[in-house]
């Protein structure tokens, strides 16, 4: 009799350390899932390309007074601006820009990258700006 108790505590500590291991290694696909997809953001947010290499193709947008970076960014990728509406928010928040983009109607290019153009939309640059007093 003991030695069946002895064959069903292996069986049970057997089982228990094959399901420990394999949570680990779920923890572990897990992480480095999340390590990539955080790099991939990352690099995305702050190695900004343009859409196009110059000299691009100019591109008018009207932006409404009040709109929020979301609203711009969703205007900025239907025009084929911007690849990704949440990265250009990100981008936004940690610019100098950040709550500072002005409503108006704007001449962008495909050439120019977010931050350039949160210049613009800023009122950094005037050159580009087609609301401008100048």
């Amino acid at each position: 009799m003991k030695k069946n108790e002895n064959r069903e505590d292996a069986a049970i500590f057997g089982a228990r350390t094959t399901l420990r291991l394999l949570f680990y290694v779920l923890v572990a696909v897990v992480l480095i899932f999340l390590g990539r997809t955080a790099y991939t953001y990352g690099y995305s947010v702050f190695n900004e390309q343009a859409m196009e290499s110059s000299p691009g193709t100019d591109v008018e947008v009207t932006i409404p007074d009040g709109a929020s970076a979301r609203q711009v960014g969703k205007i900025l990728k239907k025009n084929g601006l911007i690849r990704d509406v949440g990265v250009f928010v990100m981008q936004e928040r940690l610019s100098a820009y950040h709550g500072k983009l002005l409503g108006g109607t704007y001449t962008l290019n495909t050439s120019e990258t977010a931050d350039e153009m949160l210049a613009i939309l800023a009122g950094d640059t005037d050159s580009d700006s087609e609301d401008s007093d100048g």
